[in-house]
C-alpha cells in the first residue's frame, strides 16, 4: 500500500519523465504530425493534446495514473522540443545582440542575457502554475490528471513562442 502513494508522488514531482505505453509502440504521433503540417501559431496551438488524447481513448478501463501517463509521453515530445526552441531563439538573440555590440559594451542589455532570465523564470512559474492549479483537487487523484494537463499545455506554449520569436 506504501508504494501507491509514492508512485503518486514521484509522478508529480518529475512529470517529464518518458513513458512509452506498449499499446502506443509504433503508432503514428498525431501531435507531432499535426504540428508538422502547421503553419500558423493557431495551427500548432491546435495539436496540444491530440497524442495524449488518443492515448487515453486506446485505454479500456483508465486509472488516473493510466492518464497521466499518456499526458507524460507527450510532455517529453514537447520537452524536447522546447530545448531544440530554446537552443534556436538564443541563436537568433545572438543574431539580434551583433547591432547593438557597441551599445552592449557601454552597458545596454543583451537580448541573450533577457532571453536566459526569461527561460529561468519560465521554468520557475511552470512549476508554480501547474502546483497551483493541481491544488484545486488537493486529496484527489485527479490533482495528477491535473497538474499533467497543466505542464502539457504551458510547456507546449512555451515552445510556440519561442519557435515563433527565433523564426523572426
Amino acid at each position: 500500500m506504501p508504494a501507491k502513494p509514492v508512485a503518486l508522488a514521484a509522478l508529480l514531482i518529475a512529470p517529464v519523465l518518458p513513458f512509452a505505453p506498449a499499446a502506443q509502440a509504433g503508432s503514428a504521433d498525431p501531435t507531432a504530425d499535426c504540428y508538422a503540417a502547421a503553419s500558423t501559431e493557431a495551427e500548432r496551438a491546435a495539436c496540444i493534446g491530440l497524442s495524449s488524447t488518443q492515448c487515453r481513448k486506446r485505454l479500456r478501463s483508465p486509472q488516473v495514473t493510466d492518464l497521466a501517463m499518456c499526458m507524460n509521453e507527450e510532455i517529453s515530445w514537447w520537452r524536447a522540443r522546447l530545448k531544440t526552441a530554446e537552443e534556436a531563439m538564443h541563436t537568433r538573440a545572438a543574431e539580434r545582440d551583433k547591432p547593438y555590440e557597441k551599445q552592449i559594451a557601454a552597458g545596454a542589455a543583451r537580448m541573450t542575457d533577457d532571453l536566459d532570465k526569461m527561460i529561468a523564470a519560465w521554468n520557475s512559474w511552470e512549476q508554480m502554475r501547474c502546483n497551483f492549479d493541481s491544488m484545486f483537487y488537493r486529496s484527489s487523484p485527479k490533482r495528477m490528471v491535473n497538474a499533467q494537463e497543466c505542464h502539457l499545455r504551458e510547456t507546449a506554449k512555451q515552445v510556440i513562442l519561442l519557435e515563433t520569436s527565433a523564426a523572426r
